[in-house]
């Protein structure tokens, strides 16, 4: 699979990145793990999650992969912030406060020290 610099970043990622937007809800760890294998045969690796996926059980599952199915060192890791449930209501809060909360998580349930983007 051809691969792209990432701006001036020095990090270089798949034309093609694995979204996980649906794993927990409509894709179940096993399903998530054969396509993960399937995606890194391919030449894949940028792998983007959010911990408002699934309300978490997305970066849950990658997390359980890594260093197991995924080797740490060959993926790019992405995730996202800013929005969530409040209230009922789907909402986007990007104040410094609630991304750090959500990084935090994130790096909880993905097993990790820091993500690449």
């Amino acid at each position: 699979m051809q691969q792209r610099q990432v701006g001036r970043t020095g990090l270089r990622v798949s034309r093609v990145g694995l979204g996980t937007w649906l794993w927990g809800k409509d894709t179940d760890v096993h399903e998530a793990r054969d396509q993960v294998a399937a995606f890194l045969d391919a030449g894949g690796t940028l792998l983007d999650s959010a911990a408002g996926y699934g309300d978490g059980l997305s970066e849950e599952i990658l997390g359980g992969m890594l260093g197991d199915v995924v080797p740490r060192e060959d993926v790019v890791l992405a995730t996202k912030a800013g929005t969530g449930p409040r209230g009922g209501r789907h909402v986007r809060d990007t104040s410094r406060g609630t991304l750090l909360r959500q990084l935090d998580r994130s790096l909880r349930l993905l097993g990790v020290d820091a993500v690449d983007l």
